[in-house]
């Protein structure tokens, strides 16, 4: 299960159990939680007393009042959704087809890689290293990492390696501040691997 490494998520859930178990397994993975809030009218105003959300865990329906309205006001702050609800059939605005959409049926590893593959997409949209020049983003660059990372750990299971591009991703989320405009992404994450495997060779400890 990925380290969300205290991603500010937003959670809003009108049922108490639900609202408690998904704070509790977002927390146990490392986020900080704001919220959860019941209504669309407390979200609300959680949120604009919340400069710094990352990623917002959504239930569709609070009491009988459809999200929407929070789902706009965290598309104008670019902050990925998803989704989290009962109604399996219930349509969802184009505007959001972006968002992830788990059931209330869905586990917590469910929703922990919702969240973290949300943010992570996020934050492949990275600034361009000079104009006119479009930097990749992380998601085409991971088919690359994982064979380099096959590479540095020839012998070991593929699931170690795939856990060293795993603990890759997670530091690169934390460290996305501090990458120069004029290191190139794909440079940058496999330094990253190069260190996190100097760290620990195996990538298991």
């Amino acid at each position: 299960m990925p380290d969300l490494q205290q991603l500010r998520v937003l959670v809003a859930e009108d049922e108490f159990f639900v609202a408690n178990d998904i704070a509790l397994w977002l927390e146990k993975a490392g986020a900080t939680i704001i919220g959860p809030t019941p209504t669309v009218k407390e979200t609300l105003k959680s949120l604009a007393q919340a400069f710094d959300v990352q990623v917002a865990v959504l239930d569709i329906n609070l009491n009988g009042e459809l999200i929407f309205p929070v789902g706009d006001e965290l598309a104008l702050r670019s902050v990925p959704v998803v989704f989290f609800s009962g109604y399996d059939d219930m349509s969802v605005p184009e505007r959001f087809r972006s968002a992830a959409r788990l059931s209330k049926c869905a586990g917590a590893s469910d929703l922990v890689n919702a969240v973290f593959e949300q943010h992570l997409q996020n934050l492949s949209n990275f600034a361009p290293l000079y104009v006119g020049l479009t930097d990749q983003s992380i998601c085409e660059l991971i088919p690359g990492l994982r064979y380099r990372a096959r590479l540095l750990m020839a012998g070991a299971p593929p699931e170690a390696a795939d856990l060293l591009v795993e603990r890759t991703l997670e530091r690169a989320i934390a460290l996305a501040g501090t990458r120069r405009r004029s290191q190139g992404l794909d440079a940058w994450l496999h330094d990253l691997l190069a260190a996190i495997h100097d760290e620990s060779p195996y990538g298991l400890n």
